[in-house]
């Protein structure tokens, strides 16, 4: 079963220089605590944890 893009859906758009370098709980983690700042967080993240390729990150919620 497909279900849509519902209310309070989170959706999360990177490049791999996130997902190699940032584990997906820690991913989800940051999503989820505070989204307006998760993107620049997760980048800095990523490169506190090597930051050896490109990083971007998009994150939409559903309201």
């Amino acid at each position: 079963m497909v279900k849509g893009f519902l209310k309070d859906d989170i959706l999360i758009i990177n490049s791999d220089g996130l997902t190699n370098l940032v584990p997906q709980e820690e991913i989800f983690k940051q999503a989820k605590k505070d989204i307006a700042h998760a993107p620049k967080e997760l980048i800095k993240i990523a490169n506190e944890n090597g930051g050896y390729d490109n990083i971007t990150v998009i994150i939409i919620k559903n309201i």
